[in-house]
């Protein structure tokens, strides 16, 4: 799939959290991946870890929908690696050496790890090269298991065999992935090494780590799962495997939350071992291979990259209202697929809410298809729309389909949406239209056209439907060849409460249904995502078209300040078909939001001078009355 190659990418379905980096609020950005590395990795040492979160093997299976067991191979192979744990060596110091047993003054035999490289290598790079030999010896064994198994007579229990390269990236950056050096990482078999086919990232510490883990190796392995998060769009998790000292941890990125989930010892911290030791090592090898031959739809991806990305089907499951899909993934096209055809750049969180957008097509139809995760306490972006739908809302796009990936994982939920291709951005439609003419009637109509068009949407979404957008930004506004306006990226939007909804009547208790029936229907808690999305009514929304109210803590919203954010929409395009992005117009400076709403209140004030402080200097006379009118309205 060409990334965000396609033509149409410009005009996406840009969401909120694709603000134009000139106008995003400075410290809500992260430094640059050509910036220091040490500035880059302490942001996200503190984005992250304070979701830091210890996690018992068997429970972080059960979160996967795996067996949740301890360990995994205790009925299929409860030997299966024995052998390899009674001859591991022991880290002493700076070196690794044989170990022994207790009481015994006889060195364990070396078994398959005689003559090994790592022996004659010192710190980090010891530890690095025992992995990668242990590692080759796991999938040795594992084959070996599976050919006694299949002479066996009716008793051969077969275990998984080899499914990833396992690679060193020590010395050498990973292509793509920027000025990144993680120690080892398994690649998806039979693919290119770079950035976008890492299956599982490796980083290797001499030192025991005790308690927490450091702000700087966090903030490293930190770096390392957000080149991963940017470059794999069907990603569900990031894993990092992080071997300290004799010990392996498995540390976990979901949206929500960075989880540490503790393996065990790989080799021995003292001379002498006994029996309880070796079953100890062995138990961390049965995991540790668990973990990397688990196909990818089941460990960090909601589908098997192993086949190719081209093209999606989505299948949902029997009952023809059901709201859960699984995702498959080829690289042939079907008549029921999505076909992959570009990706729309946007800004990546290495944290909580984040959402894809592709080019695509569907059913031989230019398309949108958008992968968004969202907490399971805030409202569905696809339950939205299908309320709009019900309620006949004009000016919102259509959806061919729609689905739950991921009901409940870690706290997110996963949707897909496929949406019809809605046309432009209003500046971008102006401009081919009318080459940013201003002063022209043909200028003016298509201006009023949108304005009036939004309007239409955001009041009947209201008044219909009980929701409002809270997010209506340049972005968000699409504007179709034949002058067609459609709303999108309805994923902040807010149902009002049920004790908000105006009237008894027959309309009042039909919208009320609805909503229930939705509710049942995507899988939320009706009252919980109310409470929540009514508790973050002062924090949604994109900054520089905010209302003045929201800008100044306003607990509660209305329809008015949608409406006031379009005024800002359209203040903004203005300004910019005249003006440079690099010059900034006092209304739409980058302050604090309470110093922004002051600045705002003044700027407004006068009808006379308004407009010189959005940065329009100059326009048909038609036009600021228009722009007058909807100040007047507002305010």
């Amino acid at each position: 799939m060409a990334a965000s190659a396609s033509a149409r990418s410009g005009n996406a379905m840009v969401a909120s959290n694709t603000t134009p980096a000139a106008i995003r609020t400075k410290d809500s950005l992260p430094p640059s991946d050509d910036k220091k590395l040490e500035g880059r990795r302490k942001w996200l040492y503190n984005e992250l870890w304070d979701r830091g979160e210890t996690m018992d093997f068997h429970v972080f299976l059960g979160h996967l929908t795996l067996p949740p067991v301890d360990d995994p191979f205790e009925i299929v192979a409860p030997r299966l690696f024995h052998s390899l744990a009674e001859s591991a060596p022991f880290l002493n110091v700076n070196r690794m050496t044989q170990a022994r047993m207790e009481g015994s003054a006889v060195l364990q035999p070396s078994g398959a790890f005689e003559n090994s490289s790592f022996f004659t290598l010192d710190k980090e790079k010891a530890v690095n090269a025992y992995f990668q030999r242990l590692v080759d010896l796991m999938y040795d064994e594992a084959a070996i298991h599976n050919a006694d198994s299949d002479q066996a007579e009716g008793n051969g229990k077969r275990v998984p065999e080899r499914m990833y390269d396992l690679a060193d990236y020590q010395t050498k950056e990973i292509p793509g992935g920027g000025k990144h050096t993680m120690d080892l990482a398994f690649f998806y078999p039979r693919r290119p090494e770079s950035i976008n086919n890492v299956h599982i990232i490796v980083e290797a510490k001499l030192a025991k780590i005790r308690g927490k883990i450091s702000a700087k190796t966090f903030g490293q392995i930190s770096d390392y799962q957000y080149s991963v998060w940017k470059a794999q769009r069907t990603r569900a998790f990031v894993p990092v495997l992080l071997l300290h000292g004799t010990q392996l941890d498995l540390v976990v990125f979901t949206r929500a939350h960075g989880y540490r989930v503790r393996l065990g010892p790989v080799c021995y911290d003292k001379k002498s071992v006994c029996e309880q030791d070796i079953r100890d090592v062995r138990l961390t090898m049965a995991r540790l291979y668990y973990l990397i031959t688990r196909p990818s739809e089941s460990f960090g991806h909601i589908c098997d990259v192993r086949k190719g990305q081209e093209h999606l089907r989505f299948v949902h499951g029997s009952g023809k209202d059901s709201i859960l899909a699984v995702a498959k993934s080829s690289r042939k096209s079907r008549t029921d697929s999505v076909s992959l055809t570009g990706y729309v750049e946007r800004f990546i969180n290495p944290r909580n809410r984040l959402a894809h957008v592709f080019d695509t097509l569907y059913l031989k139809t230019s398309t949108f298809l958008k992968l968004s995760w969202t907490p399971v306490d805030r409202m569905p972006e696809g339950a939205v729309y299908e309320i709009l739908e019900k309620v006949r809302v004009k000016g919102v796009p259509k959806l061919h389909a729609q689905g739950l990936l991921k009901e409940n994982f870690f706290g997110y939920r996963l949707e897909y949406l496929i949406l019809e291709d809605c046309g432009s951005s209003i500046e971008a439609y102006l401009v081919s239209r009318h080459k940013g003419d201003l002063w022209s009637d043909a200028f003016y109509e298509s201006v009023k056209s949108i304005v009036q068009q939004t309007l239409r949407c955001l009041v009947q979404a209201r008044v219909k439907g009980d929701i409002l957008h809270r997010d209506v930004s340049i972005g968000n506004i699409r504007v179709a060849r034949d002058g067609t306006v459609k709303i999108i990226d309805w994923g902040y939007a807010k149902v009002i409460d049920d004790k908000d909804m105006d009237g008894d009547d027959e309309a009042a208790r039909g919208r009320k249904a609805l909503l229930a029936t939705t509710a049942k229907r995507w899988k939320y808690d009706s009252n919980e995502v109310l409470g929540n999305e009514e508790a973050h009514d002062p924090l949604t929304g994109t900054q520089l078209y905010m209302s003045i109210p929201v800008l100044a803590g306003a607990t509660v919203r209305g329809v008015s300040d949608d409406i006031e954010s379009l005024f800002y929409v359209v203040l903004y395009v203005l300004a910019s078909l005249q003006t440079t992005r690099d010059k900034v117009a006092c209304g739409f400076d980058e302050l604090k939001n309470m110093t922004l709403a002051a600045v705002r209140a003044g700027c407004l004030a006068d009808e006379a001078t308004f407009l010189r402080f959005f940065g329009i200097s100059s326009c048909s006379a038609k036009l600021r009355k228009l722009l007058c009118d909807l100040r007047r309205f507002l305010f």
